[in-house]
């Protein structure tokens, strides 16, 4: 997969897109900065951090949020190893999912929220830009796909030119963040639907 997004994403046009991407909604970027920081200075999440974290994230999304499962401990040291560096596994990105409102997303979210150079958000708008094509339940929620996504997103912002890119972003935004976060908002911008454009 990350193959297919090489080809359909040419750096040419991806660094095109970072050049003249506009910042939106700038409430999202105050929640942005605060979600982080709370996970930030954490130095140990626990269980309450977690019912705490994952309710704030589903405040950026459209659906009501219910936990499908009851394995918090095996969350709580997922998450802290995201913290500490670790990617979850497939297996792991399993077990979070099913314990959050079965959503890949919001997942998704989370962990970036925990930690922001580890792991990029993965949402339709950024399925849309890499695929070109509507981001149906199944594809969405593609554990593989999503591990993927986040290869090429350090891909990409190891290429030549990118941290010009990444400074301008910042300069937009008017705060630092990850580079993962830069390359996800050119995505996100770029990847909704006409009419969201």
């Amino acid at each position: 997969m990350i193959d297919d997004y090489k080809r359909k994403i040419k750096i040419e046009k991806f660094f095109q897109d970072g050049a003249n991407i506009k910042i939106g909604n700038p409430s999202d970027h105050i929640a942005y900065a605060e979600f982080v920081r709370y996970f930030k200075d954490r130095e140990t999440i626990t269980r309450h951090d977690l019912v705490i974290g994952i309710n704030f994230t589903y405040g950026w999304m459209p659906t009501i949020f219910e936990f499908q499962s009851d394995q918090f401990s095996e969350a709580v040291v997922i998450l802290n190893k995201t913290k500490d560096g670790i990617l979850p596994t497939s297996t792991e990105l399993e077990l979070l999912r099913g314990l959050f409102n079965n959503s890949l997303v919001g997942t998704s979210k989370l962990l970036h929220f925990v930690n922001p150079n580890l792991v990029a958000i993965w949402d339709s708008r950024v399925y849309r830009y890499l695929n070109g094509n509507e981001p149906h339940g199944y594809r969405i929620g593609n554990i593989e796909s999503f591990l993927d996504y986040l290869m090429f997103c350090t891909y990409l912002t190891k290429q030549e030119g990118y941290d010009k890119i990444h400074s301008s972003i910042e300069d937009k935004i008017g705060y630092k963040i990850s580079k993962l976060r830069s390359a996800e908002l050119i995505m996100y911008t770029y990847g909704g639907t006409e009419k969201s454009r």
